[in-house]
């Protein structure tokens, strides 16, 4: 049976999911962060997956999953939200330029503010639950993965898995700066070689950033646009119940 709960941490409604037992209070969090234009609740489904897939992870993990701040309804999206605005039609022309450069060099608007409330929450619901980053699980998809990627490069943040399912590089050169000064920690990453939306090669660049930088990365490829792959489940799965 699986437990289910809306909370606000530092601002962001969270809905939460685990699958543990009456009074049982989880040893490891997931924090997983959905992509730009999704509804909030777009990743929740992940949990139910996760929990049914491994005995461990039901009787480990507790999901938390943040809704970002932006409501996109004005700009046509009904129902879609963002962590900060993105240019929809500029990153379509920079795919067809290829000019990649000028992707993995940007400093979105509202990142370092985004960057800083979910940070914030994690370290609420990490307080709440008497857990730290030792215990946290990190991640999300798309623009989710790429704030995860700040969150724990610009605020230090040392969790024991750091998840990117089709994220990529931003602001290159600092992320290369912070890389350097952090202790690192596992990565399992993942990126379709036909996406679309965050062209592959740039997702290369993130793992080559990561790993030469003393970041553990379990790198998936896998021939698919922008998504989750069933290999990435897997590779989750196996990962939360280590």
């Amino acid at each position: 049976m699986l437990n289910s709960a809306v909370e606000v941490f530092a601002g962001l409604q969270c809905q939460i999911v685990d699958g543990l037992q009456p009074g049982t209070m989880p040893t490891k969090l997931v924090v997983l962060s959905h992509g730009f234009g999704a509804p909030g609740d777009d990743l929740v489904g992940l949990a139910a997956h996760l929990i049914r897939s491994s005995p461990l992870v039901a009787a480990s993990c507790r999901f938390v999953f943040p809704c970002a701040p932006i409501d996109l309804t004005p700009m046509g999206m009904p129902g879609g939200r963002a962590w900060w605005p993105i240019n929809m039609a500029r990153l379509a022309e920079i795919n067809q330029t290829g000019n990649y450069d000028e992707l993995t060099r940007l400093l979105p608007d509202g990142l370092l503010e985004a960057s800083e409330q979910l940070k914030n929450a994690v370290r609420e619901i990490q307080t709440q639950h008497g857990l730290n980053d030792s215990a946290t699980v990190l991640g999300g998809f798309s623009q989710g993965a790429m704030l995860s990627t700040d969150v724990v490069l610009r605020g230090a943040v040392v969790p024991t898995a750091l998840v990117l399912f089709s994220g990529t590089v931003l602001c290159s050169a600092e992320w290369q700066q912070f890389a350097a000064e952090h202790p690192g920690c596992p990565v399992l990453q993942s990126h379709g070689r036909q996406d679309p939306v965050l062209p592959f090669l740039p997702a290369e660049s993130l793992r080559d950033l990561l790993a030469g930088n003393g970041f553990d990365v379990n790198f998936l490829p896998f021939d698919g646009p922008h998504t989750i792959s069933e290999e990435a489940l897997i590779g989750l799965a196996q990962l939360l119940s280590e």
